[in-house]
């Protein structure tokens, strides 16, 4: 079966990421697969297409790959397992807690885990208001989640001390920013912007310190 342009672009883009190509673009492929199959149940996403979930999903995730420190790391409002499922199989070496208020979702998250044998994601049923774990986090991710001022008050618990949250946006968020330095005069944080690979839509990742 010929394989069209926008998963011939995928795979070549994919060697930015992982170390194996080609084994981690099949293990993305077969998730986004799984997301499709899933959608009418579980309302994980608005793109249909599955070479479109491969750049607008995948690759978007996996464009904050490098800004990711230590090992333990909590997607707050996993959703559909975006970033942290691109992210982890593209860091074995991580372990990813995906929390999700929604039981739905972190049942559809348990599948991708077992029909996948991704080892290194542990999905957990929580809000992140009343989430309270004995491991401290690295890294705090989302993607779409809330706004920074939410992100910010919600997750730094979480956080171990040095540790960063990474909130995946759009264009940036000139108003969450101030309402957040607002809130906390002594917030440290940068803005990145975002290449993702086949993707013209601005994106950034606002990074704040503990």
């Amino acid at each position: 079966m010929e394989i069209s342009p926008k998963r011939k672009f995928f795979f070549n883009a994919l060697t930015e990421f992982a170390a194996d190509g080609q084994e981690a673009g099949n293990i993305m492929l077969e998730f986004c697969k799984i997301v499709e199959k899933s959608n009418k149940l579980h309302n994980l996403t608005s793109i249909k297409n599955l070479d479109d979930m491969l750049i607008k999903h995948v690759l978007d995730s996996l464009s904050i790959k490098k800004f990711l420190i230590g090992k333990n790391i909590l997607d707050v409002g996993a959703g559909a397992g975006l970033p942290s499922i691109p992210l982890a199989v593209t860091c074995p070496n991580k372990e990813f807690s995906l929390l999700d208020a929604n039981n739905k979702k972190v049942i559809f998250l348990n599948h991708v885990k077992i029909n996948l044998a991704i080892k290194n994601i542990n999905p957990i049923h929580a809000r992140i208001e009343d989430f309270n774990n004995e491991t401290s986090f690295d890294t705090v991710i989302c993607r779409s989640y809330a706004s920074l001022s939410k992100i910010y008050t919600n997750s730094k618990k979480n956080l171990k001390d040095k540790g960063i949250i990474i909130a995946m946006k759009g264009k940036i968020p000139h108003q969450e920013i101030e309402e957040l330095e607002s809130l906390n005069k002594n917030v440290i944080l940068k803005v990145e912007k975002l290449d993702v690979p086949g993707l013209e839509a601005e994106r950034h990742a606002v990074i704040i310190k503990k």
